[in-house]
């Protein structure tokens, strides 16, 4: 009688211990809503998880922002996760595919943008026309903005030295095309009229005897090697340096709005349309280029530069941002939300799911602990009766 009174007390307590255990585990998410009698809630329900769900919520957003997504955390993981290398190969990629792509800008617009141009191939007047608009009101703005700026506060340094140099070429550029036409069939025709008129046209006394006895040839004989020699001087070039020098000072002194008043304003708008037209003309050779052509010269400058730059500064932007970005998300608040709105049954599913076997270890650990306690109470039974 004595061991079987044990062995129905390790029974009886190893089926408390386990069945508690396992009741406890499913009353952690079991029921999911309040038991009622009537008017009287059934203690316990619903479960734990289920009924102290808010309150989760709010410790899951604050265990987040606090100590899981922390400012700190993110900067570090944007410093040693290689998401600068990654993003700097994934940019390297596109600029590739792009810059060796053999259609041309005209098809890539086409599909982005189907009006963009006229059956002709030209550009569209929805486009044209409201360019031309500001093409026009960016010279008219620069001309009134300027219009009391002398020419010579518009020239940069740099500027005045190519102008210097360049009458220094002019100069000379004119006294060897003078030459070049004084030795030419019609330059010699017309030294040889002007000759005559000198002399008097052919028709006075002194022009007569010069005839007489001089041909107009050995007089153009005579007189063009010392016209030539006198070109070749370095005093003429010096000279007409320094006339061409005071008429670009000259020149230089006025401001914007004489110029564009001696030149005229209808001339100004003329070559602003003309300026225009031309750049309209280039846009349209340089769409029908394929883009591996256009992109060609500037490959190398975008691989090894532009791109790590600009990767660089999205990661520091981002890096300075990161206090602010976490103010605009509201970590915590968002984080409460989700939790809230997440089903029990999904927790229930994921907890089991993930600590189940742990779960399954408890229930046998109060099938054990019972029995031992039914044996311990068993054998205390058996001495002191």
């Amino acid at each position: 009688m004595n061991t079987f009174a044990i062995l129905v007390n390790i029974g009886v307590g190893s089926v408390i211990g386990g069945v508690t255990n396992e009741l406890a585990i499913r009353m952690l998410f079991r029921p999911l809503k309040p038991w009622y009698i009537g008017r009287w809630r059934v203690p316990f329900t619903p479960g734990l998880i289920p009924s102290r769900r808010d309150d989760i919520a709010i410790q899951m957003g604050r265990l987040v922002e606090e100590h899981l997504l922390t400012m700190e955390g993110v900067k570090r993981a944007l410093t040693q996760s290689g998401l600068e290398n990654t993003l700097a190969d994934w940019m390297n990629r596109v600029a590739t595919d792009w810059m060796t792509d053999e259609q041309s800008l005209r098809q890539v617009l086409q599909r982005a943008l189907p009006q963009i141009f006229q059956e002709d191939g030209t550009w569209s007047d929805s486009l044209r026309q409201p360019l031309q608009l500001h093409w026009q009101t960016f010279v008219d703005r620069t001309l009134y903005q300027y219009e009391e700026k002398k020419l010579r506060e518009l020239v940069p340094p740099a500027g005045r030295e190519r102008l210097d140099t360049a009458l220094d070429t002019v100069s000379e550029l004119l006294l060897m095309r003078l030459r070049e036409f004084l030795h030419s069939p019609e330059g010699q025709q017309s030294l040889q009229s002007m000759i005559r008129g000198l002399l008097g046209g052919g028709g006075g006394m002194f022009g007569g005897l010069v005839g007489m006895f001089l041909g107009d040839d050995k007089i153009l004989g005579k007189l063009l090697p010392h016209v030539d020699d006198l070109l070749q001087r370095p005093e003429l070039s010096q000279k007409l340096r320094q006339m061409l020098g005071i008429e670009a000072d000259k020149l230089l002194d006025k401001n914007v709005g004489e110029l564009v008043q001696w030149i005229g304003r209808d001339q100004i708008d003329d070559w602003s349309r003309a300026l225009f037209t031309r750049l309209e003309e280039q846009s349209l050779r340089i769409v029908d280029e394929p883009l591996s052509r256009l992109t060609s010269p500037f490959q190398n400058a975008v691989n090894t530069e532009l791109i790590p730059r600009v990767t660089r500064w999205m990661i520091e932007t981002l890096e300075k941002n990161v206090e602010r970005i976490f103010q605009k998300l509201a970590i915590r608040e968002i984080v409460t939300r989700q939790v809230e709105g997440f089903p029990i049954e999904r927790i229930e599913e994921m907890v089991v799911g993930i600590s189940g076997r742990e779960f399954r270890m408890i229930t046998v650990l109060g099938f054990i602990l019972g029995g031992i306690i039914g044996l311990v109470q068993g054998l205390l039974s058996s001495w002191l009766g």
